[in-house]
């Protein structure tokens, strides 16, 4: 039913998903992640202390690019191990994030996507801006009487490692640390920001040096993501930036603490990947001739506003009067021209493309029962000047080798 070249999350294998529980087997010398047993020597190997790398964005293609240009990648694929694993569907950092700070796959958490509908608001969100969808001003739900933990997971992967007599840390940017997503989601953690990633490699270093085992320090790095988005892949701005990234890790932190620190796991990955998409030749869905026929298909809330737009340029979802659906799907699979793919929501539940398990009752009430799904180097999305708009050179959320590859690299300080 998917596009023949649509890359499906590997969910029983070599998934994103099973990050945290690898982090928790390196730990405690157990081997529950399906991952554990391929990457370490001995059965149950037990580390004292993980450090962890997230570039967001940084897909596989980008590693089998660059990967022979520079000594830090290369001193993973001589002296570690390099393997390829799926992110989970959508490509989304919302979904991922929140997946490595709940150990949670995104069919059960339910952060699926950079925006969606909140039942218990009634409202479309940007869960990891805490506010409205289509303002963008931050926070702005904080104005709202909800207690965060009543519409963003209530506990925290760091919490379990805490409560296992592990030290996790967390390093972000400044800019979010503090930030009513950051701080509800890495409770359990102690959290440092940061301005620049040379700050912050030394940071992480001494903190590696000063917290006693067993000890879990997690960096999250945005710059690449946002780079790739406003040139998009290929372009010499993105370049620069993966130039910048690994000369100044490998300079700032990896000559420093190889040989000086023992028994320590480093892992490097990805929460996805990137396609370029053209932000000129983006098909509005509300601009289509086949609109007016669609809109009245669309849910309302109380307030009469239409549920929309959900989800990204990538994979759009709308929310459709159950009993209307079957007209919707046709209605729209007309409007996207070919351009897309339109599929029910639980045609993709039952490609397995939310996790193994069921859905939980909550990602239930906020996804969208209609799935649009760009084909190559295509945009689907919702026009509202000011408030919505496709302005992206690069994009992901979909289910392209672009997007769902990503790499994962380890290395194992003796």
């Amino acid at each position: 039913m998917l596009p023949n070249d649509s890359i499906k999350p590997k969910y029983d294998s070599a998934c994103f998903s099973h990050l945290p529980g690898l982090v928790k087997d390196a730990l405690r010398g157990e081997a529950t992640s399906p991952l554990t047993p391929a990457l370490f020597s001995e059965p149950q190997q037990k580390f004292d202390k993980v450090v962890f790398f997230l570039i967001d964005a940084f897909g596989w293609r980008f590693f089998e690019k660059y990967g022979d240009r520079y000594p830090f990648l290369q001193h993973f694929i001589k002296h570690g191990k390099v393997s390829k694993l799926t992110s989970q569907f959508p490509s989304t950092t919302s979904a991922h994030v929140t997946t490595l700070f709940t150990n949670q796959v995104v069919g059960q958490h339910g952060v699926f996507e950079w925006q969606y509908y909140e039942p218990k608001l009634d409202a479309m969100i940007v869960p990891l801006l805490y506010s409205f969808s289509g303002e963008e001003q931050p926070e702005l739900l904080s104005g709202v009487d909800i207690d965060p933990r009543e519409i963003l997971p209530n506990s925290t992967f760091f919490e379990t490692l805490q409560a296992q007599g592990v030290t996790p840390w967390i390093f972000q940017d400044n800019t979010y640390l503090r930030s009513t997503y950051s701080a509800t989601m890495t409770r359990g953690a102690r959290a440092s920001g940061y301005k620049t990633l040379a700050e912050v490699l030394v940071n992480v270093r001494l903190r590696l040096k000063k917290t006693p085992a067993p000890a879990a320090l997690f960096l999250y790095i945005d710059t690449l993501d946002a780079t790739l988005h406003r040139y998009g892949p290929g372009a010499p701005q993105v370049e620069a930036e993966i130039d910048a990234i690994f000369t100044i890790m490998d300079r700032a932190f990896l000559q420093q603490v190889d040989g000086a620190f023992e028994n320590t796991l480093f892992l490097l990955t990805a929460d996805h990947g990137q396609m370029w998409v053209d932000p000129k030749k983006t098909l509005y869905l509300n601009q289509t001739p086949q609109f007016p026929q669609i809109r009245r298909l669309l849910r309302e809330n109380r307030r009469g506003e239409v549920l929309a737009p959900g989800g990204s340029p990538r994979d759009m979802f709308l929310y459709v009067k159950e009993p209307l659906l079957g007209e919707a799907k046709a209605l729209v699979a007309a409007a996207v021209q070919g351009r897309a793919d339109v599929y029910s929501i639980d045609e993709l539940i039952a490609e397995g493309l939310f996790g193994p398990e069921p859905p939980s009752p909550t990602f239930l009430s906020r996804v969208g029962n209609l799935v649009i799904l760009p084909r190559k180097h295509e945009t689907v999305w919702w026009y509202e000047k000011d408030r919505f708009e496709q302005k992206f050179y690069g994009h992901h959320g979909g289910l392209s080798p672009e997007e769902m590859e990503i790499p994962m690299l380890t290395y194992h300080f003796v």
